[in-house]
């Protein structure tokens, strides 16, 4: 509000030290106010958004740690992925390993061996559902060299066959030529036969 023509007069003449010290108070209350009303709330909205940052930059390094394990874990199981692509290469399907065992049952009356005793034992289907293993029980009679030979033609297959428990008799002499009782377990493993339409398991399983 302006001042009138007295109130200016009486303003004049007011002494220089109570004019300096009302515009001190002035001041003061102006800044005051602008404290209150301005600064203090403008502060607290400041320290709000500095800690919704701090929270914002902690969830960001914890999403990084996160994406950089996912890509170890994506790198790791596509390593592993590759790695059953290259042993299923090695897993025939279930017919042809029993009929890769007859074979083997035939190569060794092929190269000499007297067989004694070939018994399936039970189909077995690995926990993972990779592959099933299918043992056979195995006696034969032969010689040495004709049983190493043997042995050795199963380690070449190109498809994965395991023989294990090996028990070697003492050499006696059969047909005029020295022939050793061995028995073992031949184990071939494959990938499982596929399931019959509407759930039926395939005959004989």
């Amino acid at each position: 509000m302006a001042m009138t023509m007295p109130d200016l007069a009486a303003f004049k003449a007011v002494p220089l030290q109570q004019k300096v010290a009302m515009l001190v108070l002035a001041l003061v209350g102006i800044g005051v106010g602008f404290y209150f009303y301005v600064e203090e709330p403008l502060q607290a909205k400041i320290n709000s958004l500095k800690i919704d940052i701090a929270k914002l930059d902690t969830e960001i390094n914890t999403n990084k740690i996160k994406i950089a394990k996912l890509e170890e874990l994506k790198q790791l199981n596509a390593e592993l992925q590759r790695q059953l692509s290259k042993n299923q290469e090695y897993l025939p399907p279930e017919e042809e390993a029993v009929t890769l065992l007859k074979q083997l049952s035939d190569l060794g009356t092929r190269i000499g061996l007297d067989l004694k005793l070939w018994r399936p034992g039970a189909r077995a289907e690995d926990s993972s559902k990779l592959f099933v293993r299918l043992p056979v029980d195995v006696e034969m009679s032969g010689g040495y060299h004709t049983l190493a030979l043997f042995f050795d033609r199963i380690s070449k297959l190109p498809r994965i066959i395991n023989v294990n428990k090996i028990k070697m008799g003492g050499g006696k002499e059969e047909r005029g030529r020295l022939s050793v009782q061995t028995s073992f377990q031949i184990t071939a493993f494959a990938s499982p036969a596929a399931p019959a339409p509407g759930g039926a398991k395939p005959a004989g399983k």
